[in-house]
C-alpha cells in the first residue's frame, strides 16, 4: 500500500541522487546569522577579536523558541555586524576568519548509555545543539517536540523530499542508515511515544529497502512508502497520507495527535546525542541550469552562495534569479553575498530558461487551480478578492491556510502569480490585524485618560 493525499501535481523532478556527495572546502570566512530558526533571534556571545573553535556556541537566546548557533570553523572572529542573510535584510552576524585548523570544541560530550534513554536528556541536548526543523521551517525542534508530549500519539518523519533538485534527504538515507534510525529513535523517546511512522515516497525504493533491511522495528520505527506527488511533504499532507487524519483550517498537527519531524533533523539528533555535535554542516544540492550539472555538496553553515557556486565548478551561463530550497516553495536570494544556514537544503542557480512569467496573464476560469490544492482551497476566488482588496472574503476563503506549495500556479495554463498573490494576501490581513490592534489600544488609552 503507498499512502496519498487529495491533489497535489507532478512536476519534473530533475534529481540527481547518483551523484555523490562532495565536501565543501570551508571557506576562508564564514558568516554566521544569529537568526537561523523561527522564533527570537540570538544574541552574539563573542566579540571581535576572540578566538572561536569548531561547533562552538556562539549565539544564544533563553527564549523557548529559540535555538542556539556555533561556530562552523575555527578561527579568529572578525566582525559582529548585520551582514545579508539568505531570508532577506540585514541580520546580526558572527563573521570568523577560517584558521583551516578546525579545532574541535568539546563542550558537547556525546550522551552516556543511561541519557541516551532519558527523554529530557535529549531534549537538553537537541536544544544545546541547536537542531530546528531542517527540512526548511526551521521550528526549533526541542520546543516542538516537547510541545506535543501528553498530546501526540502519531509521531511522523518526513522521508517525501518531494520538491524538485532536492537530494539531500535521500543521500541522508543511503549513506547514514543505521546512524538516521537511531536519531529518528531518539526522537521517538523524547516525544514519549512507542512507534514512528518514516513517510518516504516511492521514488527512493533504494532508500526504503536498505531501511527495511536494518530492521527499523528494532528501533520503534515502521516504513510507510508513499506515492510520488507533490507537494507529499507537507506537513499536513503527511499527516492525512499515514493516519487519515485531517487538520482543520486554523488547526495545527498537535491537534489531531500528530508530529512530524524531518529526515535531516532526526539526523542532527543523532549526531548532537551519540558525536556531540551541534548543527554546523548539511547536504546542499546546488543546481540549475546556470552551472555546468547538479551537486550535492556537504556545506558548512555559513557559506557564502557565490563562493559554494565556485566550488561546484562555477557558472557556464549567467544566473537570472538564486532559488533557495526548491523551485515550488524556495524563496529567492537577494545576494551572493549571503550565507547558507541550517534550512538551506539547496541553492538553485536559475537562467532566463526556467523563467514561466508572462506579461499580463488573465485567468480564464478553467478551475484547474482548484483540482490540485491539497488543502481543499479555491484559489480562482481567492485571487479574484485579492484582486479587489476584498478582506472579508479572503478569511472567508481560508488564505491564511494556504501554505504556498506552489500547486496552483504551477496547473495554471495562463501562468497566474497565485502563489505570490497569496503570499502578499496574508501580508495584507496581518498589516489590517496590526493596524486595528493599534486603533483600538489607542482608543482604550484615551478613554482611560478622561
Amino acid at each position: 500500500m503507498t499512502h496519498t493525499f487529495k491533489g497535489g501535481v507532478h512536476p519534473n523532478y530533475m534529481k540527481a541522487p547518483q551523484v555523490p556527495v562532495s565536501v565543501v572546502a570551508p571557506p576562508a570566512q564564514v558568516i554566521i546569522p544569529m537568526a537561523q530558526h523561527i522564533g527570537a533571534p540570538c544574541k552574539p556571545l563573542v566579540a571581535k577579536g576572540d578566538y572561536v573553535k569548531m561547533g562552538q556556541k556562539v549565539g544564544e537566546n533563553p527564549a523557548p523558541v529559540s535555538a542556539p548557533v556555533h561556530a562552523s570553523v575555527s578561527g579568529t572572529v572578525v566582525a559582529v555586524e548585520p551582514r545579508p542573510h539568505p531570508l532577506g535584510d540585514m541580520v546580526m552576524s558572527v563573521v570568523i576568519e577560517n584558521d583551516f585548523q578546525d579545532t574541535p570544541c568539546e563542550d558537547l560530550a556525546p550522551l552516556t548509555e543511561e541519557q541516551l534513554k532519558d527523554p529530557d536528556a535529549i531534549l537538553e541536548r537537541m536544544r544545546e545543539a541547536g537542531v530546528v526543523g531542517m527540512g526548511g521551517a526551521m521550528f526549533p525542534t526541542a520546543f516542538k517536540v516537547r510541545g506535543g508530549i501528553g498530546k501526540v500519539d502519531k509521531l511522523i518523519i518526513n522521508g517525501a523530499e518531494c520538491e524538485p533538485y532536492l537530494n539531500g534527504d535521500h543521500l541522508t538515507m543511503l549513506n547514514f542508515p543505521e546512524q538516521l534510525l537511531k536519531g529518528i529513535e531518539l526522537v521517538r523517546i523524547a516525544s514519549g511515544v512507542e512507534k514512528a511512522y518514516y513517510g518516504i515516497e516511492v521514488n527512493k525504493q533504494d532508500a526504503i529497502d536498505l531501511l527495511n533491511s536494518l530492521h527499523p522495528e528494532k528501533y520503534g520505527i515502521e516504513i510507510c512508502p508513499e506515492a510520488v506527488k507533490y507537494p507529499q511533504g507537507g506537513e499536513k499532507m503527511q499527516i492525512k497520507a499515514i493516519t487519515g487524519r485531517e487538520v482543520k483550517p486554523g488547526g495545527l498537527p498537535a491537534g489531531v495527535g500528530a508530529n512530524v519531524v524531518s529526515t535531516r533533523t532526526c539526523y542532527a539528533v543523532y549526531q548532537a546525542c551519540y558525536e556531540g555535535k551541534p548543527v554546523i554542516e548539511r547536504i546542499v544540492t546546488v543546481a540549475g541550469s546556470a552551472l555546468d550539472g547538479p551537486h550535492n555538496a556537504l556545506t558548512r553553515v555559513g557559506t557564502p552562495f557565490g563562493y559554494l557556486a565556485e566550488q561546484c565548478g562555477g557558472f557556464v551561463k549567467t544566473p537570472k534569479k538564486i532559488v533557495l530550497g526548491g523551485p515550488m516553495m524556495g524563496i529567492c536570494a537577494t545576494s551572493f553575498d549571503a550565507p547558507t544556514i541550517k534550512g538551506t537544503a539547496g541553492v538553485l542557480f536559475f537562467t532566463e530558461e526556467e523563467d514561466r512569467m508572462v506579461d499580463d496573464p488573465h485567468c480564464i476560469r478553467c478551475g484547474k487551480c482548484i483540482t490540485v490544492c491539497p488543502m481543499n482551497l479555491e484559489p480562482v476566488f481567492m485571487y479574484m478578492y485579492y484582486s479587489k482588496g476584498d478582506y472579508a472574503n479572503l478569511e472567508k476563503y481560508h488564505v491564511n491556510d494556504c501554505f504556498e506549495c506552489g500547486s496552483c500556479s504551477f496547473n495554471c495554463p495562463a501562468r497566474m502569480p497565485l502563489t505570490h498573490a497569496f503570499k502578499t494576501a496574508k501580508l495584507m490581513l496581518q498589516a489590517k490585524a496590526a493596524k486595528e490592534k493599534a486603533e483600538a489600544e489607542a482608543k482604550a488609552a484615551k478613554e482611560a485618560q478622561k
